[in-house]
């Protein structure tokens, strides 16, 4: 019934589209009723059940459930360098969006693990800090006296609990529609379509591991047969999976795994009992093989880089992924980033994955949970036994079906799948704007030939010439920049459309050459610049400008196959000799550089394209910011964009007024605190900066819309 309610909620939203949406809550009201019993249940069955065992039956679940924790993470671990091992051969450049400035978070294990205030655990969700609790009050119970009518009770509660998830369970047909209904009703497969790699992948390790590896472990150490892993799991697996959340099918997990054990033969049920209820929490506590899987992203985002991790590499990015996962992907991934030197930003693509990857991993989990039970479970009832001709037949499928899948996928990578976006596919999505205003393009500068009249001010002469000049330099990605159609595009060029919309007047925009800027602004080229200007202690002695709109972050592109060169201060240092191109900086901030790199010779380049078409075979790298860096290497591939660790630099830009004319200062600076507090600014920074374009206006794709017709 659980199957159905999930295809029927896929099917309805695939027919109704968005509609399906407030069906959310719904599918929110089943999560919390399945999560109200759940770590009250670990709490109980956990303190309880410890508090069963002898001293030798805890060491025993100790040693033979770490033994064998180990046994599934080494597998999960190997089929992630396995898969990552296995990607194509791919040359692409950086996705268009700047180098992310957020710290990694970490992890504070000691909060995780030691509950300094069990309440806070509880709220958090920190499993391995309630276990510990309850472990240890399970162990002091075990030494009263008159422990088993505290243990009695415990156990009625625990039932309790029991029965009542497993009424709300009964429910599962009708939440996990609901779930279904909106999750497909409301997402869309852009998200998905520049991941399909990683994807890929991702599910070929959860085939791999759910319907093989794990299933088949069972078998080789103990007489279950290979269906029982999936009569427990069944139920459990497609809830995870409509719902996102692990934790709630616990209960439900114990309760079959006990009926498994029941159904075999006469043996010690209560030891098999304590065993299954201690065993669940305690292993949900502990990273799972569909977690761990996630750990593939990282050698996958180098790839996707053109970077991919040398086989050196893997021993420290898999041990230290495997102990920052016990903090969960999402601390995790921004850590590891950096600690295999990715670019920050690559974490956004991440959580895009999570909709469909975090299910199917936590539908992994529910088979992994399961086989440590198991297993576990069968050595500590002397149940366990090895059967080679079981395990010679699971590793000769396993292999077989692993390298079946691994050359289809590769196949699929290599002649069918489009990674990224083209050059020409973003900067078309980024110049579809309507005309807001009257735009006139002059590329030979000269004085306004309407000069400004005695006690006029430059907003004035713009009100009366029902004009606004506007200088500007294409050579500033993404601030100023033309376009594949031959258009004059970018951030600032949307910023100053919006000041001649906003003063009811047409456009004029002045071409300027950045060594004459000044001499331009003199005579009166123009009346504002707005161009990704940087700001320098020379400028801002001898013209009038904002304050900085905009902070930048200083970064060096080189290229690709250098970019591990340059990713610390230290590893820069380490360099002999370098040349490092720039364009447009401050003497003063030159000098300080060299400062920081005396082994550095600095060379000034009249524009960045000169860098990339010709001058990065005679330097090194091109000082540039962050911002402007990323564009670029979408434009050419074979460059990357690199913040080093220790340079922690950022680059002020303003908007230049002609006629050192205070009046249109103050007026811009006015305007630009408007549009900040209004949301005009951040909804250009994301657009032109980060790349985010806007969602479409109206209801998305839906059989009922745009197949049947039955609406508009």
């Amino acid at each position: 019934m659980t199957l159905l309610g999930l295809l029927g909620g896929i099917g309805a939203g695939l027919l109704f589209g968005d509609y399906c949406a407030p069906l959310e809550r719904v599918g929110d009201a089943f999560v919390a009723l399945l999560r109200m019993t759940v770590l009250p249940f670990i709490v109980v069955s956990t303190t309880a059940n410890v508090a069963k065992l002898t001293r030798s039956q805890g060491l025993r679940l100790a040693l033979i459930g770490g033994v064998t924790m180990l046994v599934l993470w080494a597998i999960g671990l190997f089929t992630v360098t396995v898969l990552a091992l296995s990607l194509p051969e791919w040359s692409s450049g950086s996705f268009f969006s700047v180098v992310a400035d957020e710290p990694a978070r970490e992890v504070d294990f000691l909060e995780v693990f030691i509950p300094s205030n069990i309440f806070l655990s509880l709220t958090r969700d920190y499993v391995p800090g309630v276990i510990l609790l309850c472990i240890c009050i399970g162990l002091a119970i075990g030494q009263l006296r008159r422990r088993r009518l505290l243990i009695a009770q415990l156990d009625m509660l625990g039932e309790a609990l029991i029965w009542v998830s497993s009424a709300i369970t009964r429910l599962s047909p009708l939440g996990v529609f609901a779930l279904a209904a909106s999750a497909a009703g409301t997402m869309t497969l852009g998200e998905a379509a520049r991941l399909q790699a990683y994807l890929l992948s991702y599910g070929v390790g959860v085939l791999l591991l759910g319907t093989l590896v794990l299933p088949m472990l069972v078998t080789v150490v103990t007489p279950l047969r290979y269906r029982d892993t999936f009569m427990i799991g069944k139920t459990a697996a497609l809830t995870v999976f409509a719902t996102g959340k692990l934790i709630i099918v616990l209960p439900l997990l114990v309760q079959e795994t006990t009926k498994l054990f029941a159904r075999l033969d006469e043996r010690d049920h209560e030891l098999e009992d304590s065993s299954v209820e201690v065993l669940y929490p305690l292993a949900y506590a502990f990273p799972h093989v569909g977690k761990l899987l996630a750990l593939l992203f990282i050698p996958f985002a180098a790839w996707f880089l053109g970077q991919p991790l040398g086989l050196g590499e893997y021993p420290k990015f898999l041990s230290t992924g495997l102990l920052s996962y016990f903090g969960g992907p999402i601390l995790a991934t921004p850590f590891l980033l950096d600690l295999m030197h990715i670019p920050h930003d690559m974490f956004q693509l991440f959580l895009l994955t999570g909709v469909v990857s975090e299910r199917l991993g936590d539908a992994l989990g529910v088979i992994h949970l399961i086989t440590f039970c198991l297993i576990t479970t069968s050595f500590l009832t002397g149940r366990a036994r090895f059967d080679l001709r079981r395990l010679l037949w699971m590793l000769g499928i396993t292999t077989a079906a692993g390298v079946a899948a691994i050359i289809l996928l590769q196949s699929l990578l290599s002649h069918t799948l489009q990674f990224a976006e083209t050059e020409e596919e973003v900067i078309a999505k980024l110049q579809q704007l309507d005309d807001v205003v009257d735009v006139k393009l002059i590329s030979d500068s000269k004085p306004n030939p309407d000069p400004l009249l005695e006690g006029e001010s430059l907003l004035d002469r713009v009100y009366r010439r029902g004009t606004l000049r506007v200088g500007y330099d294409a050579d500033n990605l993404p601030f100023a920049f033309w376009s594949t159609r031959g258009k004059l595009i970018g951030f600032d060029i949307s910023m100053a459309e919006g000041l001649a919309r906003d003063l009811g007047v047409s456009l004029e925009f002045v071409r300027f050459e950045r060594r004459s800027l000044l001499d331009q602004l003199a005579a009166d080229h123009f009346d504002v610049v707005m161009s990704g200007l940087v700001g320098t202690l020379e400028r801002a002695a001898k013209m009038e400008h904002t304050s900085p709109y905009l902070h930048v972050t200083l970064a060096l592109v080189v290229p690709d196959y250098r970019a591990r060169d340059f990713t610390s201060l230290e590893r820069i240092r380490g360099h002999k000799k370098l040349r490092i191109g720039f364009v447009d900086l401050s003497r003063g901030f030159v000098e300080r550089f060299k400062a920081l790199l005396p082994n550095a010779e600095l060379v000034e380049l009249r524009t960045n394209r000169e860098y990339f078409e010709r001058a990065w075979q005679e330097t090194d790298a091109l000082l540039i910011s962050g911002e402007s860096g990323a564009p670029h290497t979408l434009l050419y591939p074979d460059f990357e964009t690199v913040v080093p660790e220790g340079v922690e630099v950022t680059l002020p830009l303003f908007y230049a007024v002609g006629a050192r004319d205070r009046k249109m200062r103050e007026f811009l600076e006015h305007w630009v605190a408007l549009r900040k507090g209004d949301g005009t600014f951040d909804e250009h920074y994301k657009r032109w900066v980060l790349g985010r374009l806007p969602e479409p206006a109206g209801r998305r794709w839906s059989v009922m819309k745009d197949v049947l017709g039955w609406i508009d």
